[in-house]
């Protein structure tokens, strides 16, 4: 091994691993310690109210460079910060006094393309974003994470998309990019050892109840597959909003067959996941959902879309079936497959869930990133 290495972790999310991207980046760095590393966070519940309200997005990025540079007079400077995307651009931009430490940016979908298709969306007559923001946001926070891109040693991004992105239109050289994902542990396997594919009554959505996961196309889908089979359930699970606002989306007569989980612990989640049949996940933009990875580990027939890191994961008809965006059509049509056909949701199921094993471990998928660390403090 070489050296040990300070490293700081630098995300305006919450440490104690409630969402996807807080999860990813603790289990990740579960393994950087355990190889002899130092890890420290920087998270939104040490930041107070500087991770709070519409001035966040500059006094957070402000408190990551205080913060690197207060270390360095310490005596104590980083080797490595890590930073996400949009908090990037006071610490990648500006390190006199820090160290000089290696910045790494990490990207859970590329902010730029996030806005490109918000203002798609507007185009297309969906909800997009309105005359406000469209003249904010890129003045307060786009071009911050632009900055922060550019100017990092490396980015860590998760879907071959965004890495293409990256170097066609933001002009990042390919060398300075390494494609990560998320990984899952075991025990979503071993809570669904028993799985049987036998029947279809419970689907899965988990993930944040918000656009950018397509539920402008889930909720019209389902209605249509609930009205055809009077059994048939959806399981929300992490939502991140209350239950009265996702019921909303839909009639009042399903409302009584939508059900919702806020899990703590891997244990809970795998236990969500080994109850439910089917995984739907009609994504409009994001890297590589962790939750992918969980319903793969799971064993779940998945119907999701063809884009982002979901088309790098998941072949289609072989591990999972892969729909167009915005298209309720698609995913009727892909889920009522599966509910018709007990073969095709086994063949899938087993095999996404082999796929898994072999590739999206958490020491898997540790490994590229402690070997990035390694060269740049090396």
């Amino acid at each position: 091994m070489s050296r040990a290495l300070r490293i700081l972790v630098a995300h305006n999310v919450r440490c104690d691993r409630p969402g996807g991207m807080s999860r990813i980046m603790r289990m990740i760095h579960d393994r950087v310690e355990r190889r002899g590393h130092r890890v420290e966070y920087l998270c939104s519940e040490h930041a107070g109210r500087a991770a709070q309200g519409r001035w966040a997005r500059f006094s957070f990025p402000l408190l990551v460079r205080r913060k690197v540079a207060e270390a360095s007079r310490a005596g104590r400077a980083y080797d490595i910060v890590n930073v996400h995307e949009p908090s990037s651009a006071a610490v990648a931009a500006g390190r006199s006094g820090s160290g000089k430490p290696a910045v790494v940016v990490t990207s859970h979908g590329v902010e730029r393309r996030a806005w490109d298709l918000a203002l798609e969306e507007k185009r297309l007559g969906r909800d997009g974003p309105g005359w406000a923001t469209r003249l904010i946001y890129p003045l307060t926070s786009l071009w911050q994470s632009q900055l922060g891109l550019r100017r990092a040693d490396r980015i860590f991004c998760l879907s071959n998309e965004d890495r293409d992105y990256l170097t066609q239109r933001l002009g990042v050289p390919r060398e300075r990019i390494t494609r990560i994902d998320p990984g899952a542990a075991s025990i979503f396997a071993d809570r669904a050892s028993d799985r049987n594919y036998r029947a279809v009554t419970r689907i899965l959505f988990a993930g944040t109840w918000r656009k950018n996961k397509g539920i402008e196309d889930l909720v019209p889908a389902f209605v249509r597959l609930a009205q055809q089979r009077p059994d048939l359930e959806l399981t929300v699970a992490g939502g991140g909003v209350s239950p009265d606002v996702v019921r909303e989306a839909f009639p009042v007569a399903l409302r009584s067959r939508i059900s919702f989980w806020d899990t703590k612990t891997d244990a809970e989640t795998a236990a969500v996941y080994a109850g439910a049949d089917l995984y739907v996940l009609p994504s409009l933009f994001e890297g590589t959902p962790l939750t992918l990875m969980e319903a793969m580990m799971s064993g779940l027939p998945i119907v999701t879309t063809d884009t982002c890191g979901m088309k790098d994961v998941i072949q289609h008809d072989r591990t999972g079936l892969l729909v167009p965006r915005r298209s309720p059509d698609a995913i009727v049509a892909a889920v009522s497959r599966l509910l018709d056909h007990a073969d095709d949701r086994g063949r899938l199921g087993r095999a996404a869930q082999a796929v898994a094993r072999e590739r999206y471990t958490w020491d898997l998928v540790a490994e590229p990133v402690i070997e990035v660390y390694e060269q740049l403090a090396g």
